[in-house]
């Protein structure tokens, strides 16, 4: 018997109960069947597939954010671009009126310098323009090109044949290769009746 005030912690454990205890259910040998070496073997290949995992994870995070820097690159450009247009576009109706007012102060009673001065404007502003590049499409003579002019109308002509160019209107301009606005001319309808 034991004593009651003895607690369960302080109770006599048999020697044959703690054997047994003590005792692995599986040999020191061997862990889920496999030795030491062959255990070795199993970690490295474990080790080695992660590493490719995680080198195969970094090369697809590389190459998504190399798409994502030309893609924002890209769209940047592209952005900055269509900015540049859009205020060409604009100055375009400017220099309409600009020239228009040059051609009609000639002759008129503004001084010699007045006119130079504006004329000098002008071409600044065709320059800077320029350096961005705007480029006027001018079409005072020549074959029609449907890419590059606007036929405003067609006029009987019989000095210039049919399908030229006979007057232009109002400029056009160009940026780079892309057409902004076309030339406005007046198309030769040839002699006509006569």
């Amino acid at each position: 018997m034991t004593d009651s005030k003895t607690s369960p912690e302080e109770e006599e454990v048999p020697e044959e109960v703690l054997s047994e205890a003590n005792t692995p259910d599986v040999d020191d040998t061997t862990v889920e069947g496999l030795a030491p070496e062959e255990l070795a073997a199993a970690d490295a290949a474990q080790d080695e597939a992660e590493q490719e995992d995680f080198k195969d994870q970094y090369l697809r995070l590389r190459a998504d954010f190399e798409n994502f820097r030309k893609r924002t690159r890209r769209e940047k450009e592209e952005w900055t671009q269509r900015c540049l247009e859009n205020i060409c576009t604009d100055l375009m109706t400017i220099l309409d009126h600009f020239d228009l007012g040059l051609e009609n102060a000639k002759g008129k009673e503004f001084s010699e310098d007045t006119l130079k001065g504006f004329e000098l404007i002008s071409g600044q502003l065709t320059t800077v323009l320029g350096k961005y590049g705007l480029e006027a499409v001018e079409a005072k003579e020549g074959a029609f090109d449907p890419n590059l002019h606007e036929a405003i109308t067609h006029m009987p002509s019989p000095e210039v044949p049919e399908g030229e160019i006979v007057a232009m209107t109002r400029k056009g301009y160009q940026m780079g290769a892309k057409l902004l606005r076309p030339a406005q001319v007046v198309v030769s309808a040839g002699e006509g009746e006569g």
